[in-house]
């Protein structure tokens, strides 16, 4: 009876927290950029995934609200390492 189970990213989850609710726009945009520039949805979702993790360490560690101006700012980043 040994079932085969997912573990989702929880990152991933946010992610896709972000595309549902539209806020913070910003997920979608880069969303959006990432595919235009080549990478697949999937591929996209990891990447901004990590956006969102390093974030929520910050915000973590300092003990602070998610700050989205730093967040847009690293996904602005993000968007300018890609080719």
């Amino acid at each position: 009876m040994d079932t085969e189970r997912t573990v989702k990213n929880p990152y991933i989850q946010v992610v896709e927290d972000h595309l549902e609710s539209g806020d913070p726009p910003e997920t979608k945009a880069a969303l959006d950029a990432l595919v235009a520039k080549g990478r697949s949805p999937g591929e996209a979702k990891q990447l901004v995934a990590t956006v969102v993790r390093d974030e929520m360490s910050e915000m973590m560690s300092a003990g602070r609200e998610f700050d989205n101006a730093k967040y847009a700012a690293a996904l602005k980043k993000l968007l300018a390492t890609e080719r």
